[in-house]
């Protein structure tokens, strides 16, 4: 009887731990990433500020957004490009920027690139963590007025991918 139970057992955490591993290798569809809005606001106004050697300027209605990025190790975000601009801070951990030239630079709280980077333009890029650890970003995205707002728009990888 406790022979039974011993296999029993065995058997059953064998299929949970493969069951374990093949979501996280699959992600069932995930990038493997969770993503929180903080906040998501209009900018009715057009801005046009040049103070402290910063310039920052709207020619016109833009939508903002605000969100907190979790990546487990391994994740990624898909290759995309943000309407307007996206200004990254890498809180903990580190991750790795990918530009359509499959360029790749690292950032974080103690990395030597810094831990801001900003993404714009039209070029697809991936965001990944290469780590073993977790990693937290925040997004702040200034894009152009739309109805509904457009944050994130999904690219095909490019060529060097």
């Amino acid at each position: 009887m406790l022979r039974l139970r011993k296999k029993w057992v065995a058997a059953t955490v064998g299929v949970a731990v493969v069951g374990t591993f093949a979501a996280v290798a699959f992600g069932s569809g995930s990038l493997l990433f969770t993503s929180t809005p903080l906040v998501t606001a209009n900018l009715d106004n057009t801005v046009h500020l040049n103070s402290d050697r910063i310039k920052f300027q709207t020619k016109g209605p833009t939508d903002v957004r605000i969100r907190m990025i979790t990546f487990d190790p391994g994740g990624y975000s898909g290759w995309h490009h943000d309407p307007g601009f996206a200004l990254v801070t890498v809180k903990s951990g580190e991750m790795t920027e990918v530009d359509s030239q499959c360029n790749a630079t690292t950032y974080g709280p103690n990395s030597p690139n810094g831990a801001v980077f900003v993404e714009y333009g039209d070029e697809p890029g991936d965001v990944r963590n290469a780590s073993s650890a977790p990693a937290t970003i925040y997004s702040t995205v200034v894009a152009p007025d739309a109805d509904p707002a457009v944050f994130r728009i999904e690219d095909d990888p490019p060529p060097c991918a």
